[in-house]
């Protein structure tokens, strides 16, 4: 493989009872819903790639490094857990902090009885954790306002040099695959994907055929690039779903209307004192965990903040309810040290790893473009939004991620790293 409306009354939502308690933030907006159910495990960080993150789907890949699991407000403390109980105080106990990854780890080598062993659990439930299926926590909410100033938290981020960004326009193609995590299974993500760039992309995706679309210009990408890259989608929990009944949709907990991006930046920045390598043609990259939830909270890298002055440098891994005017940002940091050899391994994070404080990468790995995805969004107010997850991660926040797929020519490839490397900013590079 190449891989509630809300009006101020009660709101049901996918069979939970939700109350606006009026008790709001002093930017008017609504206060805390809180949700009945507690969770999870989830995507791959979109490792989605097979291992952690999404393995959507699929246990067969594996998971790696390390992390933190935690990150809540103080305002989703212990009174808004509805029977959550512990639950390994994973969500509303920290305030904005995140514990670094300790990195990548190998792919899970559990031996040829325990993985026989999993395929036969596949086998009997392909689409397991929809019993588990809950919204979001009250405590994975925060407002923005109640984000000290961090700068940044989480992996990658660290930049300088130029950069160059390709302007691929917002999603218009969805869908609950996962091509690298879940090769040919179909909902193997278990919740929807937005895509921009390769307008083909699926769970039957390969090299070859994403390249043919590449070639015939079926890209949303304005110069052509025909590289793909995914996310989880945004909903709005009180709006209609498209996909009610559905696999990815209601079936595995996903509920409400798909948000579409107010604005999609794909930005490749340097990083660090030395000089950047070309991104490799075909290279495959993720981040974040969708499943960090089952795995302890391995590899999350979510990063939320609002738009408008003053919030800059306040991120968080809670979903942030901005002020009037602000919109819901997504910042999605990828790795930028390859291992000079792959473009893929089975668990998808062994070829590539995240630079240290200073944005340098180690002796042994090459520099390439660190990709930073960041989304915009007009966010429904108050707690009335969350991504979509494999159902027993239960919408947590700390599950976002993100795949991409390198399919630019090398030629544009060559240029991009010039740009970086000779201080300018340059966007749509020809292919």
């Amino acid at each position: 493989m190449a891989a509630l409306l809300i009006t101020g009354g009660v709101v049901t939502v996918a069979g939970s009872a939700f109350a606006d308690d009026d008790s709001g933030s002093e930017g008017g907006l609504f206060s805390a819903l809180s949700s009945d159910d507690g969770g999870g495990s989830g995507d791959s960080g979109d490792s989605e790639g097979g291992s952690d993150e999404e393995s959507e789907g699929s246990d067969e890949r594996s998971d790696e490094g390390s992390g933190d699991d935690s990150d809540g407000s103080e305002d989703g403390s212990e009174d808004g857990r509805d029977g959550r109980e512990d639950q390994d105080q994973r969500r509303g106990d920290e305030k904005n902090g995140m514990t670094e990854d300790v990195g990548e780890v190998e792919a899970d080598n559990e031996g040829a009885e325990v993985e026989a062993a999993e395929a036969r659990a596949a086998q009997e439930d392909p689409f397991p954790g929809r019993d588990e299926a809950a919204n979001a926590d009250e405590g994975d909410y925060v407002d923005i306002a109640d984000v000290e100033a961090n700068g940044n938290i989480g992996e990658g981020g660290v930049f300088n040099g130029g950069s160059y960004s390709v302007d691929c326009g917002v999603s218009d193609h969805n869908n609950s695959d996962n091509y690298m995590a879940a090769p040919g299974k179909r909902n193997g993500a278990q919740h929807v994907h937005d895509y921009v760039g390769n307008q083909t992309t699926d769970a039957n995706s390969d090299d070859g055929p994403l390249q043919e679309a590449a070639d015939n210009g079926q890209t949303s990408c304005v110069n052509g690039d025909g590289s793909t890259f995914f996310w989880p989608v945004l909903r709005d929990i009180n709006g209609q779903s498209p996909d009610e009944g559905e696999d990815g949709g209601s079936l595995d907990g996903n509920v409400g209307s798909i948000l579409r991006p107010a604005s999609a930046d794909l930005t490749f920045h340097g990083h660090g004192d030395r000089e950047i390598q070309p991104m490799p043609t075909h290279l495959m990259l993720i981040m974040g965990n969708a499943k960090q939830g089952a795995q302890d909270g391995k590899n999350v890298n979510a990063k939320y903040t609002c738009s408008g002055q003053g919030n800059e440098n306040r991120i968080t891994e809670q979903y942030p309810i901005c002020g009037e005017g602000e919109q819901l940002t997504r910042i999605l940091d990828y790795p930028s040290c390859w291992d000079g050899e792959n473009l893929e391994s089975e668990d998808f994070r062994s070829h590539v790893f995240f630079p240290d404080e200073a944005g340098n990468c180690e002796d042994d790995q090459t520099p390439i473009p660190a990709l930073r995805i960041t989304l915009k969004y007009d966010q429904p107010e108050g707690r009335t939004f969350q991504i979509d997850s494999f159902p027993n991660e239960q919408h947590d926040p700390r599950t976002d991620h993100s795949d991409y797929h390198n399919i630019a020519s090398q030629a544009s490839n060559d240029a991009g790293a010039a740009c970086i490397n000779e201080d300018r900013t340059c966007s749509n590079l020809p292919q």
